[in-house]
């Protein structure tokens, strides 16, 4: 008779292991083939039991449009790569009055719009359907991907400034005036290192981008309200700056998302 689905999936894991013999193999589908991995991974425990403890099934909602669901029938479709063409143009209009070069301003639509994509998708958590909003994906405010490469950006723009005026960065600082009190930045800060670990053991990257949008919110609001520059607390202040700039950088590295120098 003819192999099951099944049956090929087995043959399949089996020739995978063999050929590439890892510790963890993981496997994302979309939510429609729940039930039939459930099958194979049983069937698995029972005939490759080794390669069943290392296999992993996570399965995800489907992306949607804010504007209702695609499809095929209506045509309304629309691929990954014109999907992110669409989006890098949305973005070349709102930056094309920036005084940026030309090259500057195709390298940072091409960041933001993968950023944006890219983010939308890590946000959601794991099972359910990604609803995709074009606007508000590309926003500079709020909860999207260019609004971490933003704070990214304007926190290194404020460390380039303090070194062009003469004023020392964290590395170079001897002492450093310390404040009355732990503030929310420091503690979010602090938090960073158990919040990866935390997304890598439940296979939940939303839980960094959840943390990278607390920690933008919280910077920018001590940005908007205190000096940094010239401030009493000048030394402590960049230093809570750089730090900033650096977990906002590691953070969209781990999401596979570029931070910009310049937005």
């Amino acid at each position: 008779g003819f192999p099951t689905y099944e049956g090929k999936e087995l043959g399949l894991g089996e020739l995978k292991f063999r050929t590439y013999p890892y510790d963890e193999s993981v496997i994302i589908t979309a939510n429609e083939q729940n039930d039939y991995f459930k099958v194979v991974l049983k069937a698995m425990e029972e005939i490759y039991p080794e390669i069943a403890k290392k296999t992993k099934h996570i399965s995800h909602g489907m992306m949607r449009f804010a504007s209702g669901k695609m499809s095929s029938r209506t045509g309304n479709v629309i691929t990954g790569e014109s999907l992110i063409i669409a989006m890098k143009n949305l973005v070349m209009e709102r930056i094309k009055e920036r005084e940026l070069s030309a090259d500057e301003k195709q390298k940072i639509a091409e960041a933001v719009a993968i950023s944006a994509i890219k983010y939308s998708i890590l946000r959601s958590a794991i099972g359910s359907d990604i609803i995709y909003d074009f606007e508000k994906s590309i926003s500079f405010e709020g909860d999207s991907g260019p609004y971490l490469q933003y704070t990214c950006a304007r926190a290194r723009s404020v460390l380039k400034k303090a070194k062009s005026s003469g004023s020392r960065t964290a590395t170079e600082a001897v002492a450093v005036r310390l404040p009355s009190g732990p503030i929310l930045l420091e503690r979010l800060l602090y938090r960073f290192p158990e919040v990866v670990e935390r997304a890598a053991k439940e296979f939940e990257p939303h839980y960094i981008a959840t943390y990278l949008i607390e920690l933008s919110a919280a910077f920018n609001n001590f940005y908007a309200h205190n000096k940094i520059i010239g401030s009493d607390e000048e030394d402590y202040r960049l230093a809570l700056t750089e730090a900033v700039a650096t977990t906002i950088k590691n953070g969209l590295y781990i999401l596979g998302i570029k931070a910009p120098e310049r937005m």
